[in-house]
Formats: structure tokens, C-alpha cells, sequence
């Protein structure tokens, strides 16, 4: 098929020209407007009948309306009432699902009303993963019954729009443009009961624009004045299992409400002299604060991850104007799966780890804007439904992001859709107008996902994962223009039938393909996929887990040197890595660690997953065996010089002077002088309730978490063991081990890897973690550990402003 090449970009979208949309019950005629088009109100002044400046403290869980001295109070259940630096002194920060504002607002409202506020958006709300027609919004402030009142609400696509009871029925105008992310903006809706008509105003850095529908002239606005006033969540609430998943993840300033119906110039005044003094929005005012998870002894300090809520694999990552990007499967607004975005981080190193604004979200097709929404110009495979994972290729100074579009019904559900950007930091991205790829036309596999690209000579080779009747497989196409049309390969990728290859899946995702050394003079390549369902689970054999193969590539083809594949982890708990040359031009690779508790838990922490430490591939003497070792440049989080401990014989247990969560263990073994089980024991409580070992036993390593946690809804407390061949990677002499408050990482002979999930909760009086103390270990005869040094590491981060 023959990909569109028109582009729209994805930030910075146009205010006009796209199909506008009045919606509302009873609207008899509307007018919309932008700059100076719009015919101002005649100027009305007033002193506010409410206002909340949000000053408090960091927080504090009360919010003074200095009008009445009354008090709003915060909903807290899961993360503290924060306050961000604003406009005007604090703002309130809401998270997106466990915090929000509430209180009574009585002052009598009749013919005429204003409700302002400044408003940043880090993203748009969440929804169920529906079709337009039964989205169910948020709202930025509301207070409404069954028939009284008035709604700012917004969607999960950004549309928005201003809802009030007047003259006994609901009018709504609703806005023609998307609303602004990552930028503080002053919204104003007024209902004019003189003039007869609501309006709804935004100013922001594009300038003023307005919209009005016309209401019967005279006519009374009903007031809600029994119904709390509420900033920051929808008026009706959406859910999904423990999850309240529409409420806002945004900061408030200076939120005001009038007896008066204000005129656009006020408006704009008040914009211009507040944005001059505002902190920047998305480095300040959406930032996590410190507060959030101060107390929390489970979060990792120095691994990649979010700055909150939900992720899943890491994915498209690139080197793109001497920096390294990496892209991620997000939920901004909580720690559970809707709406899926591309999160975006970047680094000069793979360790150090700046989060920037998410590259691609969920955003309408032709098929929605046919029921109302604000879409058109031929759009598809836009991901309506979510944006999954991909691959990024940089090409001239020009980022190329492919990615798994998936949308609701129609063409290219799923599909492969493209995006670019010429931007240095790869901020802005432009989405073509069209699919790249879909697996509905023509039908060759029952599903596919997740692109993986490179280009050889004059060809560009992308690999896809795929599902087929016999179960996981991959599809191969090329083209020789990264932005032309893309056919589909005459042969199938591997010489071995995928039947043969895979391990009674239901489908590969996450392929990779690199070439990884050179072995007896054949370059050779490792393939590398993350097969699921059917037979493959989480918690059972077959494990869910990323799988390899090494092999030989003739241009066309792939030639496994044997056909049942290899785990590249030697115990499961870590999958889908991303790939790209490191400094030292071998891959590096960085997956996912994803948790093993219960969605109560993601809940009352407020995050969900997080990534591996980077991962640098090469290939072993055998020629056919990946090996893994730690990247060098995770050396520079050491904080100081090691405490070291020389030619220690141990039985049974010893313990070490050095402790701690936040470390990095190298443990050096005289292999001629081992037990038959030997290792280390980490995330020691004083009391021994809580204890984690690894160690290698007669050709398993094994890890020991049915102690790991003795206060936590944790899945997998159990003993895991996995193969290690010890003919590939020798007998186990230099265990490396970098522990990370509840994620591990373990590198055994800078061969063999895994990355593993521990939840040690025991805290001391300090209230401090408890669970730190680390030791040596052997059973079956004394083990010789010739050196063991251990490093205390630092964060990654600075901890974020915790406002005043």
C-alpha cells in the first residue's frame, strides 16, 4: 500500500480549521470566534465571590477560599496534597487519580457568572477504552446536580467545553480547539444572561480565542448551590477495578469565580500580566514533587523510570543529535493501563536520565470526527485507542518513530503508523496523516505489533511481531525510502519454520535484530522476541520472557543456528529490552522489570514498573550464546570508594560491614574453593523476617524470595530457579549485583543476567528502611571469596522543587 505523506503535527496543533463540533442540549444558534473576531462582552468589573489562591503549604490538605474564609478540603487517599510553584505564588498539583479539591460554594449566582482559572495540563484525562460515542469525560471544575449547575469538562482527546443550566435546560459551547499541554493557560467560561449566550474563553501563547452559543435572552442560570464545588475530577467518575482512572493530572492557580459575566479584554489582561511572572510548566509546575514519595522504601532511586504512575516496555531507543533518547509505554495519568502514550526520556550516557513531555498520545481518526469529534482531512491509524510500542531511526537530522497504532474499528486496528520530527530534542513530533502498514489489508497474520527497524546498503528492513494460527511468528517488509511504501517480504524472515522456533505462544512482540560479533569469520546476529500467551504465563512454565536466537543473515534471511531458543534472562522476571549502540558501539540493551504485587499495591504507591539497569550484549567464545554484562558507565554512580572485604572463608552465612538498598555488590569467588551452594543474601531485616538469596547450585542459579517481603501483596514469593550453562559462562567467580530498593539486577561472570522484583518493607524506628543488611553465603562446604567490594550508589535525579 502507498503511505500518505500530508503530516499534521501532534503539539502545537491548529486552533482553527479543523472540523468544529457544538454540542449541547437545546443550543439555538452559535458563534464561534478567535482573536479578534469575537465581538467582546460590553466590560463588567467586580470583586470575585470566590477565590483560591492555593498558597498553602506542601501538603497541606486544606485550600482557603479568601472571599468566604471557608475551606476546601483535598482528597488524599493515595498521594499528599502538593503544591508546585504557579502563576501567583503555589499551585495545587493533582495527580491524575487519587487527588482533588472539594467545598461548599453558596454565594447566590442568578443571570450572570465567571469561572476562571489557570490551568497546566500534563495530559489529557484518562477514559475505558471505548468508542467516541461512549466516552465518559473529566471535568478541570464543576458544580452540577441532575439539573442545576455548570461543567468544565474535558476528554481523553483533549476536547473541551463549557456546560451550564440556563432558563431550565443545558446549553453547551463547546471549544473548536484542542486544549493546551505543558503550558500554563487561563481559561475563563462565563454565562451572560443578559446578553443571552455562555462563553468560553483560553489564552495562551498562540494568543486569545473564544467561543459562545446563544442561550433564550433573560433567561436565569440555576445554581448547584447544594452540590460540592470541585477542581480536578470528572463529575461523573469512571473506574476500573481499584482505579479511579478520569481525574485530572494537572496545577491550578488562582482559581476565581464572579457574580458578573467578564469580558474577553479583562481576560486577556489578566493573562498577559500572570504568564510574564509564571514558572516554565512542564520542568516546575508538573514536576513530582519531593513529597510524593518521600517515605516510600520500594521506589528505585537510580533505575530509568517515569517521574510517576504506570509504564511498561521501553522501546525506540535511539541516538539522535549526540544524545540518547528512549520511549515508553506510559499512562501519565495513574499507575494502571489506559490510553496508551509514548513517554520520553533522554540521556548522555544510559544512565543519567532526563524525563521530557510525551512524544505521541491517543488522538482521533476520521472514523470519531464522523460522531463529533474534532478530526478530519483524512486521518487514520492516528491510535484512537492507544499508541503502543515501536522503533526510532534517525535518518539526516531527521527522528523517524513507527509504532503500533491501535484504534477502534477500521482501517488499521492494529496497525503500523509513522511519525517524524527535525526537532534536536525530539520534543514536537508530526504524525502522518495515514497508516504505514495494515494487517487487515491484505489479512496475513491474525495480529501484529511492534516494529523493529535497521537499514542494510540501500534498504530499510522492518520487522514485525506477529501472530499466526500456529502461533508467534514475524512479519519482514523493506523499502528503500524510510518514508516511501513498504512491501512485504517474498520469504519468511528465518529459514526455520516459526512452528519450530516458538515456544506455543500466541504471539512474538518486541523483536530485535543485531548483529552481535563475529565468530569462525561469519558475522552473526542475535533475534530477539518476547513471545506471550497461550501456554506462556506470568507466574507458570512457560514464563513470560524475552527468548533469542544467534544466527546468520544472507540480506534477506535469517539462519538460526538451532531452532528452539535460548532465555536471555537465566531466571524470568525481565523482558522486551530496547537496543542501541553504546559508547563502546556494542548494543546496549534496557528492558522492563515489571511488578510482581497486586493492583492495590500499584495503587496505594502510585507507580507500577520500572526499567533494567543498561545492559551492554556481546557475543561468547561459543559463537552462539548471548552474553550480558553490566554497562561501564554505571560506574560513575558510585558515591566514593567501596568498602572492601579480602580472602573471606565462608560456612554458611557471614555477614558484611557494608548494608544498604541503594548499592552495587562485586563478589569475586576462588572457583577452586567453593560449596556446592554459594552466593549472597541481600535485603536483610535485623530480625531475619526478611531476607533474599542468590546463589548457584550444581548448575542452577538460583533466587530465594520466599522471604523477600513479609508485608505485601506480592505474587511470586517463591524460590525461582533457572538453568546456567555453565559450559557458555563458566562456573560461576564474579557475582555483580546492583540493588535498587525493590528491583536487582544480577550479572553472573559478566556473562549471564537477570533482573528481578523484591519487596522488602521492614522499617526501623526512624521509620527508615530496615531491610539492608547483606552477606555471604554457603552450604556444602566452605567458599573462598577472594574480594568483595560494595558501593553505596547515588540517585540518578536531584530531588524535584517541594514548592514553599
Amino acid at each position: 500500500m502507498t503511505e500518505h505523506q500530508d503530516t499534521r503535527p501532534t503539539h502545537h496543533l491548529p486552533r482553527l480549521g479543523r472540523r468544529t463540533f457544538l454540542q449541547g442540549a437545546a443550543v439555538s444558534a452559535a458563534v464561534i470566534a478567535t482573536g479578534a473576531l469575537f465581538r467582546p462582552a460590553a466590560a463588567a468589573t467586580g470583586d470575585p465571590v470566590l477565590r483560591l489562591s492555593y498558597d498553602q503549604p506542601n501538603g497541606s490538605a486544606t485550600i482557603l477560599d479568601e472571599v468566604s474564609q471557608g475551606t476546601f478540603n483535598v482528597h488524599v487517599s493515595n498521594n499528599p496534597a502538593e503544591r508546585v510553584p504557579g502563576v501567583h505564588g503555589n499551585a495545587f498539583r493533582t495527580d491524575g487519580f487519587s487527588t482533588w479539591a472539594t467545598g461548599q460554594f453558596t454565594t447566590p449566582l442568578t443571570s450572570q457568572m465567571t469561572v476562571q482559572t489557570w490551568i497546566v495540563l500534563e495530559s489529557y484525562p484518562s477514559d475505558s477504552e471505548q468508542p467516541y460515542d461512549g466516552l465518559t469525560p473529566s471535568s478541570i471544575i464543576y458544580q452540577r446536580s441532575a439539573d442545576a449547575g455548570f461543567d468544565i469538562a474535558i476528554n481523553t482527546y483533549g476536547e473541551w467545553w463549557f456546560t451550564a443550566h440556563v432558563g431550565g435546560q443545558w446549553h453547551t459551547v463547546k471549544a473548536p480547539w484542542l486544549f493546551p499541554l505543558y503550558e500554563w493557560v487561563h481559561i475563563a467560561a462565563v454565562v451572560d444572561g443578559d446578553a443571552g449566550e455562555l462563553r468560553l474563553h483560553l489564552d495562551d501563547a498562540a494568543g486569545p480565542k473564544a467561543a459562545r452559543v446563544a442561550t433564550p435572552a433573560g433567561t436565569r442560570f440555576e445554581q448547584a448551590a447544594a452540590a460540592p464545588l470541585v477542581v480536578g475530577k470528572a463529575s461523573e467518575d469512571v473506574t476500573t477495578g481499584v482505579f479511579l482512572i478520569n481525574a485530572l493530572n494537572a496545577a491550578y492557580d488562582d482559581t476565581r469565580i464572579y457574580d458578573v459575566a467578564r469580558g474577553a479584554e479583562t481576560f486577556t489582561a489578566e493573562y498577559t500580566a500572570g504568564i510574564a511572572g509564571a514558572s516554565p510548566a512542564h520542568d516546575v509546575a508538573l514536576q513530582v514533587t519531593g513529597l510524593r514519595f518521600a517515605d516510600d522504601i520500594l521506589r528505585p532511586r537510580y533505575h530509568a523510570m517515569p517521574p510517576a504512575n504506570w509504564t511498561n516496555e521501553p522501546h525506540g531507543l535511539v541516538k539522535h543529535d549526540c544524545k540518547y533518547h528512549m520511549f515508553y509505554q506510559r499512562t501519565p495519568n495513574g499507575p494502571f493501563k489506559w490510553q496508551m502514550h509514548w513517554g520520553h526520556m533522554t540521556s548522555t550516557d544510559l544512565v543519567h536520565w532526563t524525563n521530557l513531555p510525551d512524544a505521541l498520545r491517543p488522538e482521533p481518526n476520521d472514523r470519531e470526527a464522523s460522531l463529533g469529534a474534532i478530526a478530519g482531512d483524512g486521518l487514520t491509524a492516528q491510535g484512537s485507542k492507544g499508541i503502543w510500542s515501536g522503533d526510532v531511526v534517525s535518518v539526516n537530522g531527521t527522528a523517524h518513530a513507527f509504532f503500533t497504532t491501535v484504534n477502534f474499528g477500521g482501517p488499521f486496528d492494529p496497525g503500523i503508523a509513522r511519525a517524524s520530527s527535525t526537532d534536536p530534542d525530539l520534543v514536537s513530533w508530526t504524525k502522518a496523516n495515514a497508516g504505514v502498514i495494515d494487517k487487515n489489508a491484505p489479512a496475513h497474520v491474525a495480529d501484529f505489533r511492534d516494529p523493529y527497524l535497521w537499514q542494510e546498503g540501500g534498504t530499510w528492513h522492518m520487522i514485525i511481531g506477529a501472530a499466526t494460527d500456529a502461533g508467534g511468528a514475524l512479519e519482514h517488509y523493506t523499502t528503500q525510502a524510510i518514508q516511501g511504501q513498504w512491501t512485504r517480504a517474498g520469504s519468511p524472515f528465518s529459514t526455520i519454520p516459526f512452528a519450530s522456533m516458538d515456544i506455543d505462544s500466541a504471539i512474538w512482540e518486541m523483536p530485535v535484530f543485531e548483529k552481535i560479533g563475529v565468530h569462525a569469520g561469519w558475522d552473526k546476529y542475535v533475534l530477539v522476541v518476547s513471545p506471550i500467551g497461550r501456554s506462556v504465563s506470568k507466574l507458570a512454565e512457560p514464563y513470560t520472557r524475552s527468548v533469542y536466537w544467534t544466527g546468520t543473515w544472507n540480506g534477506s534471511q535469517f539462519t538460526p543456528d538451532y531452532a528452539r531458543p535460548k532465555p536471555l534472562d537465566v531466571i524470568h522476571g525481565h523482558l522486551s529490552p530496547t537496543v542501541a549502540r553504546g559508547p563502546d558501539g556494542n548494543p546496549v540493551a534496557i528492558g522492563i522489570v515489571d511488578e510482581r504485587s497486586s493492583s492495590q499495591m500499584q495503587l496505594d504507591l502510585g507507580w507500577a514498573h520500572t526499567f533494567s539497569a543498561p545492559r551492554e550484549w556481546r557475543l561468547l567464545d561459543d559463537g552462539q550464546t548471548l552474553g550480558q554484562r553490566a554497562l561501564a558507565q554505571l560506574t560513575t554512580l558510585r558515591a566514593g570508594s567501596p568498602q572492601t572485604e579480602s580472602d573471606v572463608v565462608v560456612t554458611g552465612e557471614r555477614s558484611l560491614a557494608a548494608s544498604g538498598n541503594q548499592v552495587e555488590i562485586v563478589a569475586q569467588v576462588d572457583p577452586a574453593t567453593t560449596g556446592t551452594r554459594y552466593g549472597l543474601s541481600i535485603a536483610a531485616s535485623p530480625d531475619g523476617a526478611e531476607i533474599t538469596r542468590i546463589y548457584y547450585d550444581g548448575g542452577d542459579i538460583v533466587i530465594d524470595k520466599s522471604r523477600s517481603s513479609r508485608n505485601f501483596q506480592n505474587e511470586e514469593a517463591v524460590l525461582l530457579r533457572g538453568a546456567y550453562d555453565e559450559a557458555a559462562f563458566g562456573k560461576p567467580e564474579k557475582f555483580h549485583v546492583f540493588i535498587d530498593h525493590s528491583v536487582i539486577d544480577v550479572f553472573v561472570n559478566d556473562a549471564a543476567a537477570f533482573s528481578n522484583r523484591i519487596y522488602p518493607t521492614s522499617r526501623g524506628s526512624d521509620g527508615a528502611a530496615a531491610s539492608t543488611g547483606l552477606k555471604l553465603y554457603s552450604e556444602g562446604g566452605q567458599t573462598r571469596f577472594t574480594q568483595v567490594d560494595v558501593w553505596q550508589l547515588q540517585a540518578t535525579e536531584p530531588e524535584p522543587t517541594t514548592g514553599s
